[in-house]
């Protein structure tokens, strides 16, 4: 039996190991860059008047990439990988710049739209690359130097981040990360050949992507609408969730197909849909909820990052995405009831610290398992339908949390609702989702983790 050698000689030889490095460093600076933005976006709402807007402008980045992906190949099948790495990477730039200078937090939301667009044009270069430059064996511990990126910004980012915005501004804190990303992008730019680039490959369920899509918009616009705003929301993130779990399935039709088991790309969704949607209300519950400031947003943040980076540095060789859901349900309920049932601001902080650093090692459980069973032992000619089978899978999910929680929040603030309260709802909200993914994941259909 042959013994496919495993070590980081292997992982970075040749140039396919050049392009990890850039890969790599690019996830560096969006992982510092979704620091930021997850800890800075509480002050721009706050400074711009723009809580109402705030559900649309947190999902706003993942409504758009959805956008490019439900074209799916018809977007890039006239471009080359180089040329959509160029054409991402403008996006990607004026979407920051857009941001950074926003005198409305419409600008702010526009910007988030941008980067979607860069995002969703640009999301197979990772996963394809993965899925196809690297054998099963290699695919896991190659995840395991994704967590290992995170590391450095999980426990420096939130602080220097924090530092930046009491110091310079939320804009700066927002915008310097775009440095780090444009060497990245240069450096994959010399091994953009080697990318598995099938953008003729497969087609998503565009029908169903755009139903995503339009009730998305409709939660998110919510609040502006002249009909009651709380069943506006509720209709349209009814009907993208719904929606959502159709195209996780037909997505991957090819995929189903060739090996039934990829049907766990229904639990991916709902994994991204629980932890993502959390992440973005933590800092919002330090700050609006608890009445703290920047910097208790920012270890709230930085507490579960860490733990998904260090958990996930050594991927278990046995599965353990079923333990990795139940602890995300329970760290979820937990930031409820400490909002809810604990008077005293201090203690409140001190759980919700430890309940998502709980939640981070969940997803440091679950995340690369069920991630990398969507490329196990596939054929070349179906990797890139996976990678985008994947891509939708995350970015509908954390649009769909993203809403189900920011949005909560931007309907309850239009109506008076005390931001402790509506967050309590929001995180309640979502671990009856990770719940309910426990229940798929462990159903008869997505068994194959086991």
């Amino acid at each position: 039996m042959t013994v496919t050698d495993t070590s980081l000689r292997a992982v970075f030889r040749g140039r396919r190991g050049r392009l990890l490095a850039g890969l790599l460093l690019a996830e560096f600076g969006a992982a510092v860059q979704s620091v930021a933005y997850s800890t800075v976006l509480p002050l721009a709402a706050r400074e711009l008047d723009g809580s109402s807007l705030y559900g649309a402008t947190l999902a706003s980045g993942t409504l758009a990439t959805i956008g490019v992906l439900a074209l799916g190949p018809r977007v890039v099948a006239a471009l080359s990988a180089a040329w959509t790495l160029i054409v991402a990477t403008g996006l990607y730039l004026g979407g920051v710049v857009a941001a950074a200078a926003a005198p409305a937090m419409g600008w702010v939301l526009a910007g988030s739209v941008a980067r979607g667009i860069a995002a969703g044009l640009i999301a197979g270069f990772g996963l394809s690359a993965i899925g196809g430059l690297y054998e099963d064996a290699l695919r896991t511990r190659v995840l395991g130097m994704y967590a290992l990126i995170w590391l450095v910004p999980s426990l420096a980012g939130p602080v220097f981040n924090a530092a930046i915005a009491v110091a310079l501004g939320w804009r700066w804190a927002m915008a310097w990360p775009a440095l780090v990303v444009l060497v990245a992008r240069v450096l994959i730019g010399r091994d953009v050949a080697i990318v598995p680039w099938q953008p003729s490959g497969g087609r998503l369920a565009v029908g169903a992507a755009v139903t995503v899509l339009c009730g998305l918009i409709v939660a998110s616009a919510a609040p502006a609408l002249p009909v009651p705003g709380s069943a506006a929301a509720l209709a349209g993130g009814a009907v993208a969730l719904a929606a959502g779990l159709v195209v996780a399935t037909l997505a991957s039709a090819r995929i189903l197909a060739a090996a039934p088991h990829h049907r766990t790309l229904l639990a991916f969704y709902g994994l991204c849909l629980a932890f993502f949607g959390g992440a973005g209300l933590v800092a919002l519950a330090a700050i609006e909820g608890l009445g703290r400031g920047v910097v208790a947003g920012s270890v709230v943040v930085g507490a579960g990052l860490v733990a998904w980076s260090i958990t996930g540095l050594r991927p278990p060789k046995r599965d353990v995405a079923t333990a990795g859901l139940v602890l995300l349900a329970v760290s979820l309920a937990v930031e409820a009831l400490a909002l809810f049932a604990v008077p005293d601001a201090t203690s409140a902080l001190a759980i919700a610290v430890g309940a998502w650093a709980l939640a981070g090692v969940g997803m440091g459980l679950a995340y690369p398992r069920m991630f990398s069973a969507a490329f196990d032992d596939l054929p070349p000619d179906l990797v890139t339908p996976a990678a985008s089978a994947v891509a939708f899978a995350e970015t509908a999910g954390t649009a769909v949390g993203s809403l189900a929680g920011g949005g909560l929040y931007s309907l309850a603030s239009t109506a008076g609702v005390a931001a402790d309260r509506s967050l309590t709802w929001a995180f309640a909200l979502l671990a009856g989702v990770a719940a309910a993914t426990l229940v798929v994941s462990r159903s008869r259909r997505v068994r194959n983790l086991e």
